[in-house]
């Protein structure tokens, strides 16, 4: 499987380089302009520029004192860029960890109660979970990336350091377990199921990403780690998470009305399709399949589906949708859209996702 993440750039940015995602040195770079920081590449430009002006009004007298004893040409050494701070007006926060103590506090707090599944899948999510993640690094990452997007989504006001910090830590958390994946054991394969959960979760949640470029990725994602986890099933499921991956009590269920209803379009989606493009024809007949597993396993139905379609789907499908995909490739998705739109009115990570087009 193909590692997870991007290359590298040389010259970026000091945001980009903390959070060991790729820069497009741009000034300012896309990333920093996408989350509302101080790109440090116009610093840089804007420090270069001081210098060497103060060194063509400075007396040579003056000059002579402001150089390095070891430069021989005499010119002014410029000042290098401040360290990134989060919090504007203090001292910037080294190593980082009061920081990660707030989100651990508010995941232990809050932000746990907010993963779906029953009180025993929310109960092993706030306290087993964690336990875990203090053996395994990557598993902590995911952990602080989703408590910092639940801060983010809350509070207005630390919007973009929020969505900072989760982006900083889920790009961690993928460098770290990209190093894990070649080796799945049955020791770590229980971190490595929490730390794929959090990873997807965390994925949807990054609301400044919302784009079918996007959601494509998001759908190679939950592919890749079902591969990669589907030896491991019986071991997870009898494991410390088995209680996340528990399905509901056998007991007769009503059918959900607006579910109902998606099924009955998508049956006359199907219907219409007909022999016109077997790969929507395909992909809506399985869109149809998740919802009734989502309906027959869980107490959350739309997430289910959300979550369980692009696993199944074929990878013609997948392959279609950034090529410019005809009208009966883009009205299966349409459905799938509002599906996720019915998710995300009961979980904040899937919320946000309504505007996307394809």
């Amino acid at each position: 499987m193909p590692r997870l993440g991007s290359k590298k750039s040389r010259n970026g940015c000091q945001h980009c380089k903390a959070r060991r995602v790729k820069c497009d040195e741009q000034r300012p770079c896309t990333n920093c302009t996408r989350y509302g920081v101080d790109c440090s590449l116009l610093t840089l430009r804007t420090q270069s520029f001081l210098s060497s002006h103060d060194a063509s009004n400075t007396p040579p007298s003056q000059a002579s004192s402001q150089t390095s004893p070891d430069n021989s040409s005499g010119a002014t050494v410029p000042l290098l860029p401040a360290p990134f701070s989060l919090y504007a007006g203090s001292a910037p926060d080294i190593d980082g960890w009061m920081q990660d103590l707030e989100l651990m506090h508010h995941y232990t707090a809050h932000a746990y109660s907010t993963m779906p599944g029953m009180d025993q899948a929310k109960q092993t999510w706030g306290f087993v979970v964690p336990q875990e993640a203090f053996r395994y690094k990557f598993l902590m990452h995911c952990i602080l990336a989703f408590s910092a997007s639940h801060l983010a989504y809350i509070d207005l006001q630390s919007r973009p350091r929020h969505r900072l910090l989760a982006s900083s830590h889920q790009s961690a958390a993928i460098a770290d377990l990209n190093r894990v994946l070649p080796d799945v054991t049955p020791s770590n394969c229980h971190a490595v199921f929490a730390a794929s959960s959090l990873i997807t979760v965390n994925a949807f949640a990054e609301s400044a990403s919302n784009s079918a470029t996007a959601l494509v990725e998001i759908f190679q994602l939950l592919r890749g780690m079902n591969i990669i986890l589907s030896g491991s099933e019986a071991l997870i499921h009898g494991g410390p998470f088995g209680a996340i991956l528990r399905q509901i009590p056998d007991q007769p269920k009503p059918l959900p009305p607006l579910l109902s209803s998606f099924i009955v379009e998508l049956q006359s989606l199907v219907v219409d399709i007909g022999s016109s493009s077997p790969v929507a024809y395909t992909a809506a007949q399985q869109l149809i399949d998740s919802l009734n597993y989502g309906i027959d396993n869980s107490t959350h139905p739309a997430m289910r589906a959300v979550m369980y379609w692009p696993i199944k789907l074929n990878q013609e499908y997948i392959d279609a949708l950034p090529n410019a995909p005809d009208e009966q490739v883009r009205k299966v998705m349409q459905q799938y859209l509002r599906i996720l739109d019915l998710a995300g009115s009961e979980f904040w990570f899937l919320s946000r996702w309504r505007e996307v087009a394809f």
